[in-house]
């Protein structure tokens, strides 16, 4: 067998597992179990699986505006109601609630903007977080961090 399609295939089964630690955790969630109108992320090949999360908030009817990652400005995401919780990625946390994304801002502009009074849930696998990260006036501080 080839041993880098071995540490892939332990990759992808240990990412998946952590993923789906992570969604269970915000399933439990009060403030996810009220939430009506949810923005969701379209996971990197490297960010946590959120597919659980969103056959949830179908099943209970609720309405998801996904964010692609191809968006670069805030007319890139129609919206027509109130927004109550955001799922955001990232490449590192803090339990603070800091976070440093991809470098391009849209996030923390939607954030202090469209989505200023939404629940904000930061999503990360436990290797994410971090004691601090160096943050400018612009970044929006998260609610909440869930990792595994």
């Amino acid at each position: 067998m080839n041993p880098n399609r071995s540490s892939a295939h332990r990759c992808r089964n240990s990412c998946g597992r952590r993923s789906l630690k992570i969604c269970n955790r915000v399933l439990e969630l009060p403030v996810w179990k009220r939430a009506r109108v949810v923005v969701v992320f379209e996971p990197s090949h490297d960010e946590p699986e959120i597919a659980p999360l969103i056959a949830d908030l179908r099943r209970h009817g609720s309405e998801i505006i996904a964010i692609l990652p191809t968006a670069r400005g805030q007319h890139d995401v129609a919206i027509f109601a109130p927004i109550d919780l955001v799922l955001v990625p990232g490449i590192a946390f803090t339990r603070a609630g800091a976070r440093i994304g991809r470098g391009a801002g849209f996030f923390d502009r939607f954030l202090a903007h469209r989505a200023a009074r939404a629940i904000k849930i930061g999503i990360a696998f436990s290797f994410q977080i971090v004691e601090s990260l160096p943050l400018d006036r612009y970044d929006v501080k998260l609610d909440l961090v869930v990792s595994d």
